[in-house]
């Protein structure tokens, strides 16, 4: 049995939406209401398809902050931020969401948060990617996030916001929503001292996309997905227009931001490349040689380490030459100030292939001045195995190397017993359904645009 009063509440709020923010109470339209027990969530979440609602919550908060938290779950939808997760922890990503959005609900909107909501003037028009990057490096900004969330939680820890779900909830219910919950947080990471799985949801979760049965969505259904969110904002935005809505509070800006927002590859790879080469780089002053190529990076200190950078290059797929000319001056910028001295590349499609010289490594001496030049050799079927079973394989010859870079179009398999003893990143060029399963390693998406 449902709780009659909180459908009515949310389907009132939503209406009076239409005055002033037509655009948010559009999107919010699309999106089906389901109830949920407060085991399976606390607050309000949306998974890109729905609105799930604790009643509890819903009929405990003031009437402005329901709006603002509805409208909080419209914008997790027009961000994308269920389908953009990847393999980050699911708590600190819904940190990280929740900060790139409320400095818009709060400065452009005007609305109000309920107590515990997070923002903060430095993550304004930050993507949720940049903030996850953050808090998983700084464990004070993440202390301060989960301390501002426990402002908002009840004495008892563990008790959500309102009376309970014994009296409004009957065990049909429960059973038929069983399916619906936030993504699972078993992974023993820590930030510093922080156990991430032991860390609250703030107010107003964003989960995984998933089907009527909680599973996770394939990728022709991600792909359907999209193209309705992206419809549904197209509405949006001509309802505002015909309203004559403008300025900051419009879906237009919305879509605009929403272009801007996607995950910055290349500082996702200086992230990675910075904390996987033992160095003695330092951040207290930034270095502005590479500024202009939009990136971030540290002082160069001279380090002790030295140390070298593998690189594969998967020869399959449909990335041009001058787009493998581009990734290495990237690559090269990024290894020399992380004080790496050496690159080897080897390239692969269903086997290694061997250079000119009949080695399996196209080594380059960056202390010594060497350019490093891809050139692609193969071009056949796609396996990504190869490379790794030779770094593992000739493990005395690699045992200076100190990250693995692996790029790609992600149309591949990889054993999961191949996995080397350095940290791997994957560098693809293509959202697809392998990219997203690969059982080890890191994946970024790289907007070949930017290499232009």
């Amino acid at each position: 049995m449902i709780n009659q009063d909180a459908h009515d509440r949310l389907i009132k709020s939503r209406s009076k939406l239409m005055k002033g923010h037509v655009g948010m109470a559009s999107m919010l339209l699309h999106l089906d209401l389901i109830e949920v027990t407060s085991s399976q969530c606390d607050t309000m979440a949306t998974d890109g398809k729905r609105i799930i609602f604790n009643p509890d919550f819903v009929l405990d908060i003031e009437e402005e902050e329901l709006r603002s938290v509805l409208i909080h779950e419209a914008l997790h939808v027009v961000y994308e931020h269920p389908l953009r997760r990847g393999k980050r922890h699911p708590k600190v990503w819904n940190i990280a969401c929740d900060y790139a959005i409320n400095g818009f609900l709060i400065y452009d909107l005007g609305m109000e948060l309920p107590e515990g909501g997070l923002w903060s003037r430095e993550y304004r028009s930050m993507s949720a990617e940049a903030i996850y990057s953050i808090l998983m490096k700084d464990e004070e900004a993440l202390q301060e996030a989960i301390d501002t969330m426990g402002e908002g939680k009840d004495d008892e820890e563990g008790e959500n916001q309102g009376s309970g779900n014994s009296e409004t909830q009957d065990d049909e219910e429960e059973k038929s929503n069983a399916g619906f919950s936030a993504p699972s947080v078993k992974t023993g990471e820590q930030v510093g001292e922080i156990d991430l799985d032991s860390i609250p949801m703030p107010i107003g979760e964003v989960w995984d996309a998933q089907d009527e049965e909680g599973k996770p969505l394939s990728d022709s259904e991600i792909t359907e997905l999209k193209g309705e969110i992206q419809r549904a904002v197209s509405l949006a935005d001509k309802l505002e227009k015909a309203m004559g809505t403008d300025g900051t509070s419009s879906m237009s800006n919305r879509i605009d931001q929403l272009k801007d927002v996607k995950v910055n590859w290349k500082d996702e790879l200086n992230d990675f490349l910075q904390s996987s080469v033992a160095n003695e780089n330092s951040w207290s002053r930034l270095n502005k040689r590479h500024s202009w190529r939009g990136i971030n990076l540290p002082s160069k200190a001279k380090s002790p380490y030295g140390g070298e950078l593998a690189i594969a290059i998967d020869t399959s797929g449909s990335v041009s030459q001058y787009e493998l000319n581009m990734f290495s001056t990237e690559i090269q910028a990024m290894a020399e100030d992380c004080g790496l001295d050496k690159i080897r590349v080897c390239y692969c499609d269903t086997t290694v292939r061997k250079n000119e010289q009949d080695e399996w490594w196209d080594i380059y001496e960056l202390d010594q001045g060497d350019e490093l030049v891809l050139r692609a050799r193969g071009g056949g079927g796609t396996r990504f195995d190869p490379p790794f079973n030779l770094f593992n394989d000739y493990s005395d010859d690699v045992e200076d190397v100190q990250a693995f870079i692996y790029f790609t179009d992600g149309w591949g398999d990889v054993s999961a017993d191949v996995e080397p003893s350095v940290p791997v990143i994957w560098c693809v060029t293509e959202e697809s359904y392998y990219a997203e399963r690969l059982p080890f390693g890191e994946v970024i998406y790289v907007d070949t645009s930017t290499l232009y």
